[in-house]
């Protein structure tokens, strides 16, 4: 019997862009992405959040390299990829961690989350323009150099909460959505991008991560944990380890798949 080739999980000399990079779960994959052997560019804001990330990676052995990017703009995001390039003539990974449920970083579009009888349209589509526009304006960025490179992988994530299979907070339809609506892009992305780029998607249920001022959310979710065949909520690291497979070529067959890390929610 053949054994499994490790070597398969490796990313060495590979360049990973990451959104949303300096946050809980970006951060998390670039580490584990950097432990992987591959260089890191962290495309985040605020801009003082970013390089603490990038001497973080490069303590491991490779390059990292920072950007200030809101990846709802256009112009903002093609000039991303083209300085990605400019540095390390490569893209190889995008990973889209960038979006929420609510504003709570004041560099990006703002936005409140209510029930839909209280929800204002313009905060409804702006819950889709920092989940779902800005997932499609990176992928679409990054395409044509993985399409010229003959390969690439791209990594969206996702939420429970697009999955459509539980009872929300009716303060988190917008989010949802927007969600379902990456979920569904990838979809899409996969299909159409094959066979060169492989597309897939991550639904998280409840993760652990860090809030502003160094808050957790656990007292938050202690009800909703009792729904979970785990007993726990996840950890950002959990999440990340999803994400190296999917960059990796262990993972050379599996586009346009949608993986529930969510504990048995």
């Amino acid at each position: 019997m053949d054994k499994i080739d490790l070597s398969r999980f490796s990313l060495a000399g590979r360049t990973a862009i990451i959104t949303g990079g300096s946050g809980g779960i970006g951060r998390a994959c670039a580490v584990a992405f950097a432990k992987a052997g591959a260089n890191i560019v962290i495309a985040s804001l605020p801009p003082d959040s970013i390089p603490p990330v990038v001497a973080e990676v490069e303590t491991l052995g490779v390059k990292g390299f920072g950007l200030a990017v809101d990846v709802c703009n256009d112009t903002q995001v093609k000039s991303m990829v083209e300085q990605t390039l400019a540095k390390f003539n490569r893209v190889d990974v995008l990973v889209n961690v960038a979006g929420g449920s609510y504003s709570r970083n004041p560099f990006m579009p703002a936005f409140n989350r209510a029930p839909l009888l209280e929800l204002a349209p313009e905060d409804f589509m702006k819950a889709y323009e920092v989940n779902t526009k800005s997932a499609f304006l990176c992928a679409k960025a990054v395409a044509p150099a993985m399409k010229a490179a003959g390969k690439g992988s791209i990594i969206n994530i996702g939420s429970i909460s697009g999955r459509g299979t539980k009872k929300e907070r009716a303060d988190m339809a917008a989010y949802g959505t927007a969600k379902a609506a990456v979920m569904n892009l990838t979809i899409h992305m996969a299909q159409h991008w094959g066979p060169e780029i492989r597309v897939n998607a991550i639904a998280p249920g409840i993760i652990d991560t860090p809030r502003p001022a160094g808050t957790h959310r656990q007292e938050l979710f202690s009800e909703a944990i009792k729904k979970i065949s785990l007993g726990r909520a996840g950890t950002a690291d959990e999440v990340a380890s999803v994400a190296l497979f999917l960059a990796s070529d262990a993972a050379s067959f599996v586009s346009g798949a949608i993986i529930d890390v969510n504990g048995g929610e």
